[in-house]
């Protein structure tokens, strides 16, 4: 039978529609068999499970996703399996049995959050940048926060109850939702599955507090994916930083891959795949090259299949450790190598994961980015200062060398601003050093708000800070930090029923200034132009001038 490419575009149109439909129904449906599963064990319970653990299965493996019927085909083989037990041992079973059904309900979240993504059309709801939600019933630590995060230019919406933030998530959506794990009329938030299903499919990041810390609590909040927890009494700068680089992860890509295949094809097909989830990727052009490829990429995990006609992975991961630089850089090789003996020995080069072909389209994208979401947490706790989320100083010192290595290439220019805030010793012998952390919490994140994402900021020691900004000559340096001065001498803190300001003093110098050997030249001319400032009043920016030759 013929048919027309008008039919055959019609058809692949519904089987779209009705795959989307099922995957938008999937969270609700693992979450109504996760609270079957809770309940006390009986046969009855089991039947219901059996029945939908097998729907599930085969309608799953129909729509394109294997791992998911994989999983419910074993939810429906132990839950048989249970079912001929006698009494007393299925309530020993019963336990395992959850456990399945909850980490199906988690990987479906994450799948359809997937397609909704790849799949979003003009339909989608808009989200606005910069926008929190905040749902507390207490006004005062809703003022407190908000005046806060209004401080570093978010948008703030805030609600009282669970119905009026479900009201408006059907208009809107936020790009976090900071909630109360219970309200004062004793509503739960793990008991509103309307909500926490729309914060599923539009893709909301979550945040919680709780009245009092316990173990069960904060499973209930990691079953829900919440990406941070807090308890009273409040501390309210760490909400404001974590509030910040969750803002800073979603409104950015998330993380580069660089790609080596020999297969160019399939490279830029894996390519395009993450591009869709916002990674951004670059496919290695000559393997002899890939030191210098990867250096300028300064990608944030590596691609690479495992057998090339050349080289083969294991070789090219080998050379890749013997540069410091680059040892904890992670290394994921994708092959359909089955052999276990022979991926481990391959790994034993000094790659981090293995992910085996044949491998959908989907489950790449999540598996790369669960991993690339992992390698950046933990590169931000190693290189990121606790207090600033800011890199430390060597950190900031290398990304300096960097950027000017790559003037030296380019011949753009390079600014670098050294910046200290005035009188710090002052504000912590009056207000205690608590609140001397805030005011350095404060101007970090405004430093990190206002630079571009191409440029870097870093905590270079104390209340000293270092930017590296490229393409970026001395006019240009000089007024954004002016900017960033303006912005944090408005802030205000409050502290011992008083409420004060904090100013900073800057030197700025750009590469076009000298004839500099290298950063730590134009850091320590930065460094004299701040000082400069320092004593010529302070809450100024000055230019590095060149000593007058002779």
């Amino acid at each position: 039978m013929k048919t027309s490419n008008s039919n055959k575009a019609d058809i692949s149109q519904a089987f779209n529609s009705v795959r989307q439909r099922f995957a938008e129904g999937l969270p609700q449906r693992a979450a109504a068999m996760l609270a079957t599963v809770q309940q006390k064990s009986s046969d009855a319970m089991l039947r219901e499970i059996i029945a939908e653990s097998h729907k599930l299965s085969g309608a799953c493996g129909t729509f394109g996703y294997a791992l998911l019927g994989a999983m419910a085909r074993q939810i429906e083989q132990l839950a048989q399996a249970i079912k001929a037990k006698a009494e007393q041992e299925q309530e020993q079973a019963i336990p395992e049995l959850i456990h399945l059904v909850q980490e199906f309900d988690i990987e479906a979240a994450q799948v359809t959050a997937a397609i909704l993504q790849n799949t979003a059309s003009s339909e989608q709801l808009s989200v606005t940048k910069n926008s929190i939600w905040l749902l507390l019933d207490n006004v005062a630590l809703t003022d407190e926060i908000t005046e806060q995060l209004h401080g570093f230019g978010m948008q703030v919406e805030f609600f009282t109850n669970f119905t009026s933030c479900v009201k408006r998530l059907t208009k809107d959506t936020p790009l976090i939702l900071f909630s109360a794990v219970t309200l004062a009329n004793g509503e739960s938030l793990f008991e509103q599955k309307l909500l926490l299903n729309m914060l599923v499919k539009q893709q909301v990041r979550l945040m919680v507090l709780a009245k009092t810390d316990s173990f069960a609590t904060r499973i209930q909040a990691a079953q829900l994916r919440a990406e941070a927890f807090f308890c009273l009494p409040l501390d309210v700068p760490e909400i404001i930083t974590q509030i910040s680089e969750l803002l800073d992860y979603s409104i950015t890509n998330a993380g580069r891959v660089f790609i080596v295949d020999d297969d160019k094809l399939l490279a830029e097909h894996h390519a395009l795949v993450l591009a869709e989830i916002g990674i951004e990727t670059r496919i290695n052009a000559n393997v002899e090259h890939i030191i210098e490829e990867i250096m300028s990429f300064q990608p944030d995990l590596i691609l690479m299949d495992m057998y090339m006609p050349d080289y083969s992975g294991a070789e090219i991961a080998g050379l890749l450790r013997q540069y410091r630089s680059l040892k904890r850089l992670p290394i994921v090789f994708l092959s359909s190598e089955m052999n276990k003996a022979l991926q481990i020995r391959a790994m034993s080069h000094g790659a981090d994961d293995f992910i085996t072909k044949p491998i959908d389209d989907i489950q790449l994208a999540q598996a790369i980015k669960v991993r690339l979401a992992r390698s950046l947490q933990l590169k931000n706790l190693i290189e990121k200062d606790g207090l600033t989320s800011l890199v430390r100083h060597a950190a900031i010192k290398d990304a300096a060398e960097m950027e000017f290595l790559r003037v030296e290439r380019t011949g753009k220019p390079l600014g670098i601003v050294m910046l200290d805030i005035d009188r710090f010793k002052t504000v912590n012998d009056t207000y205690g050093h608590a609140t001397g952390d805030l005011v350095i919490a404060s101007l970090a994140t405004l430093l990190r708000k206002r630079i571009r994402k191409t440029d870097r900021a870093g905590r270079y020691g104390g209340e000293e800070f270092l930017l590296v900004l490229p393409d970026c000559n001395t006019k240009q340096a000089k007024l954004l930090t002016e900017q960033i001065l303006a912005a944090f001498s408005g802030l205000y803190f409050n502290a011992k029923d008083q409420q004060f300001n904090c100013t900073f003093s800057a030197g700025v110098v750009s590469s076009g200034d000298d004839n500099f050997a290298n950063a730590a030249q134009m850091i320590a001319a930065a460094d004299k132009a701040m000082y400069q400032a320092k004593e010529s009043g302070r809450n100024r920016v000055l230019h590095w001038q060149p000593p007058a030759s002779s």
